[in-house]
């Protein structure tokens, strides 16, 4: 019998769960100041149209740079002076947006908050790695996705509320989130200082000293990459972000509205649908997908986006209520999909990874999924004025029927373990000590619970920023 997802969170050692409530405020907060960037530069600040396109363009690069260079240095020092650091950079950028009255001071807080955000998604993805078991691992990258979605979602609604109707004038409102949303990163930063204080690296590889420095030797990314189940896996996951999250605001809105065939409310309600849908299908399928494999959820994914987009081709050749349905069944396909098959990927990676190469997988993992949300866009802008976007679509359609049969490919290659790690293998069940010892986790549990009320009590409605 399958157990409520909120009786799966109990399981987590503690440390999963202070990462948890950590994000969870996070990701409010990044909700809280995510879609307001381009209008905040463009029109409440009054700077020229390049700056914003420019601003999110070095944000971007900055933050593919950045994430490789904090995945070298999680493969050498400890996380929690890691953490630490990658959210107080992060913090120091976001803060300085409140301050980009000019060119130079957007595109300097654009630098200094991509290589800060590029390191966190990185660093929060390597703590769940480090979990007990193979099962709390994949569980704990499933709950981070609900809670990331839902709780982004929920700092829209609030950000949208304060950003029209807040007190004082339009740009005091806007510097006030982005202040705010610094403040809270730093805070994220003291957090995981206070609450991590016993993990490092010497939880991981057991043996003699010689033999434990052996096993933490950090490689390059030239050996990481020179595994070719992990690249593959990578390059796989690069062509999932490509048909998913780098279409989701680009290709199809672009091809949905070019002809007409959905109007700014009807676009609204698929976007609702994807959060919606991707925050029910973790809750609801969370811990069920642990019991299948992840070749089949893989195939099973890619099946799901080829009908995905398929529907999306008939919606642009309809018109009315008839295309808005249309369009969200398609939507509501891909958002089934997505809240499957990143979560499995990212449990899969981090299973093949070896200790030493953690920090560079899960950093590789990160610039995957970016490069694939900035391809997107690029393909839908060459493609959507040809043909009324058909080639666009038509495209999408056979790149996601490649991710079927990559992921029944895959099937005959991954290790029994990794395609389907032991639904029994929990510590509760098998007796696996947790990396924490009881003292510390019953601290690390009052800590957890002091911290996360006295963020919410103390900061109401402030912002916080998400990781990517």
């Amino acid at each position: 019998m399958s157990a409520h997802p909120f009786v799966v969170v109990r399981e987590f050692s503690p440390r999963t769960r202070a990462v948890l409530a950590v994000n969870a405020v996070n990701s409010f907060g990044g909700g809280l100041v995510l879609p307001f960037l381009w209008i905040y530069l463009g029109e409440i600040r009054g700077l020229a149209a390049w700056i914003p396109a420019a601003t999110l363009a070095v944000q971007a690069g900055t933050a593919v740079f950045g994430g490789l260079a904090w995945g070298a240095v999680l493969d050498r020092l400890a996380p929690r002076s890691v953490v630490t650091l990658v959210m107080c950079v992060a913090g120091a950028g976001t803060g300085l947006y409140a301050f980009a009255a000019s060119a130079p001071t957007a595109l300097t807080a654009a630098v200094v908050y991509g290589l800060g955000i590029s390191g966190v998604g990185t660093v929060l993805r390597f703590l769940y790695a480090g979990a007990a078991t193979a099962r709390e691992r994949g569980l704990a990258f499933s709950a981070d996705y609900a809670v990331f979605n839902a709780m982004t979602g929920l700092g829209v609604l609030v950000g949208g509320l304060v950003a029209a109707s807040g007190p004082g004038s339009d740009a005091a409102r806007f510097a006030a989130l982005y202040l705010a949303d610094g403040c809270t990163f730093l805070a994220a930063g003291a957090a995981f200082f206070l609450l991590l204080p016993r993990l490092d690296r010497a939880a991981g590889p057991s043996g003699t000293p010689a033999e434990a420095d052996t096993a933490r030797r950090p490689v390059g990314y030239r050996e990481v990459l020179g595994q070719r189940t992990i690249a593959v896996l990578l390059a796989t996951l690069t062509l999932c972000s490509l048909v998913s999250y780098g279409q989701l605001r680009s290709g199809l809105p672009g091809y949905l509205t070019a002809g007409g065939a959905v109007g700014p409310e009807g676009l609204s309600g698929t976007f609702a649908v994807n959060i919606v849908v991707a925050v029910l299908t973790q809750v609801l399928l969370g811990e069920r997908i642990q019991r299948i494999r992840r070749s089949t959820v893989l195939a099973t994914t890619g099946a799901l986006w080829t009908a995905a987009w398929a529907l999306v081709l008939v919606a642009g050749r309809q018109h009315g209520a008839a295309a808005t349905v249309t369009a969200m069944a398609g939507v509501l396909l891909l958002s089934v999909g997505e809240a499957l098959v990143f979560p499995v990927i990212t449990g899969l990676l981090n299973d093949l990874a070896e200790e030493r190469t953690r920090g560079r997988v899960n950093a590789m993992l990160s610039v995957a999924v970016s490069t694939g949300s900035v391809a997107g866009p690029l393909l839908a802008g060459a493609t959507l004025p040809l043909a009324d976007g058909l080639p666009l679509v038509v495209s999408l359609i056979a790149v996601c029927a490649a991710v079927a049969l990559l992921g029944a490919a895959f099937r005959g290659v991954l290790p029994s373990t990794a395609d389907l790690p032991d639904p029994a293998d929990a510590p509760a069940q098998d007796g696996t000590p947790d990396p924490l010892d009881a003292e510390t986790a019953e601290a690390v549990d009052t800590q957890a619970t002091e911290a996360v009320s006295a963020t919410a009590g103390g900061k109401g409605s402030a912002p916080v920023t998400a990781a990517p």
